[in-house]
């Protein structure tokens, strides 16, 4: 029978072990916070001079207008406050895709770049042709656009085009290294870089082997199917596809809809997980909270290397296209009409513009610039309705 004060000791160094592991794992989040003071700060600014061209840039959010249409307005006052373009712009995209403290728990990713970027290559290249497969499958084969017809035929709901505030902004071609599409590219990496590391974690939960190396071995190919997956279906549904439910009063983004869905499951499963596999650690003779934990971050860093490459590499090279082809079809299978959703002096309007098919030619809807005269006339600077919705009672 083992000694108490000897049991006493044990605990003690398990507590001691769990206090360690948990400290490097809130090490990112203590690099985090510092990173996003000085983004806000040093990048963006904080003078005068910026919040009074975020207060402008809120107005024609607010109007429920796209910041595109107001280009030449907002360049005119971003020179009569004296920021310089890129800061200018480089605002508008914060307000359009902001980053939060979740982004920058990613950063010290740049400080060990080149050994993750050796790390993660293997899976990168044997990520290329399951994307491809898939990209093949989803897209080519309509099967996303199917799913999405029946999702209306089977809930009741109709699936409109409702053009974000963002529409266009930072679409212009040879913008890669602009830091306005650096960030627009940056913003949609988290989503797909703590599916990696939950990956991981289900591995490890349901097989619990002694050689960690092998549960990375059986999640990555598993990890690449599910990017794959969530990467392709939510660059397509930046088509700004909406679904309506009028019996219940909601517009909801058919791409918020995805994420909304993903996110619980995604977060609230990382938290569980990580607190269940540390206690064990702690708990278990032979256990080492301090290399679980240092293990999770080499898995979430990787995890960040294999999603910027595919964001700024299959999501930046085949994104357009990917778009343009899924809009294509959602036209030849949906035909939504396209909708301006404004709002002028506490009246929301949900006016019909023209159908999806003339709104991404521009052959018909608002004009391409309006100024801020424009704005506070709205909805009136939207001129003539092509059509009213039909009365389902007549």
């Amino acid at each position: 029978m083992a000694h108490p004060h000897g049991l006493t000791m044990v605990a003690a160094m398990n507590l001691e072990n769990l206090l360690w592991g948990l400290g490097i794992l809130a090490l990112p989040l203590l690099l985090a916070i510092p990173a996003r003071v000085l983004y806000q700060t040093l990048i963006l600014g904080i003078g005068p001079a910026e919040r009074s061209y975020r207060s402008t840039v809120k107005r024609i959010l607010d109007a429920g207008n796209q910041v595109e249409h107001f280009r030449e307005a907002l360049n005119d006052e971003s020179r009569r406050l004296g920021i310089k373009l890129s800061r200018a712009r480089l605002n508008e995209t914060d307000m359009l895709n902001p980053l939060s403290v979740t982004h920058f728990l990613l950063t010290p990713m740049i400080l060990i770049l080149p050994f993750v970027a050796i790390l993660s290559l293997p899976i990168i290249l044997i990520g290329i042709p399951i994307i491809y497969g898939l990209e093949i499958l989803l897209i080519r084969q309509k099967v996303l656009i199917t799913l999405i017809k029946s999702l209306e035929q089977y809930y009741g709901k109709q699936v409109i085009h409702i053009p974000a505030p963002g529409y266009g902004h930072c679409a212009e071609e040879g913008r890669l290294f602009d830091t306005s599409s650096i960030v627009v590219h940056f913003h949609r990496v988290p989503r797909v870089v703590f599916l990696g590391l939950f990956t991981w974690l289900i591995i490890h939960w349901i097989m619990q082997l002694e050689e960690w190396w092998i549960e990375l071995l059986i999640a990555g190919p598993v990890y690449l199917l599910l990017l794959g997956l969530i990467g392709i279906i939510t660059t397509a549904l930046e088509a700004d596809l909406v679904l309506v439910d009028p019996s219940k009063g909601r517009i909801i983004p058919i791409s918020n809809w995805v994420e909304g869905m993903l996110k619980p499951i995604v977060g609230v499963g990382l938290l569980f997980l990580l607190g269940r596999d540390l206690m064990l650690e702690a708990r278990l003779d032979d256990g080492n909270p301090v290399l679980f934990a240092l293990v999770v971050l080499g898995v979430l860093y990787c995890a960040t290397g294999v999603g910027v490459s595919f964001q700024w590499g299959y999501a930046w090279w085949r994104g357009k296209d990917i778009r343009s082809e899924f809009e294509k079809q959602a036209i030849d299978v949906l035909s939504p009409q396209s909708y301006d959703l404004t709002r002028s002096r506490g009246r929301i309007q949900l006016n019909v513009r023209c159908t999806m098919a003339e709104r991404i030619e521009s052959t018909i809807g608002p004009k391409k610039e309006l100024n801020f005269k424009d704005l506070e006339a709205m909805p009136s600077a939207h001129e003539s309705v092509l059509t009213q919705p039909s009365n389902p009672l007549e």
